[in-house]
C-alpha cells in the first residue's frame, strides 16, 4: 500500500506545481497580473456587469438579426 501511496503523493505534487506566469514581454506579465488579481478577488463583481453591457452592446448592434441567430441555435441544438 505504501507504494500506491507515494505514487499518489508524487502525482499529486506535480499537480499543485505552477510556475510562475511569464509571457515573455514585461509590459504583458505585469498587466497580465494587475487584471488576474482583481479576478482573484471577486470574479463575479467584474464578470456579471461586463457580461451584461457586451450582450446589450450586441443586441443594439444586431437587434433583430441576434434574436433569429439565439432562435435558431436553440431550436438546431
Amino acid at each position: 500500500m505504501d507504494v500506491g501511496r507515494v505514487a499518489f503523493q508524487k502525482k499529486l505534487n506535480e499537480v499543485f506545481y505552477l510556475e510562475p506566469n511569464n509571457l515573455g514581454v514585461g509590459f504583458l506579465t505585469n498587466f497580465y497580473k494587475r487584471i488576474v488579481a482583481h479576478f482573484k478577488i471577486a470574479p463575479f463583481i467584474i464578470i456579471i456587469p461586463f457580461s451584461f453591457i457586451f450582450a446589450g452592446m450586441v443586441y443594439l448592434l444586431l437587434g433583430y438579426l441576434l434574436v433569429k441567430l439565439v432562435s435558431l441555435l436553440q431550436y438546431g441544438f
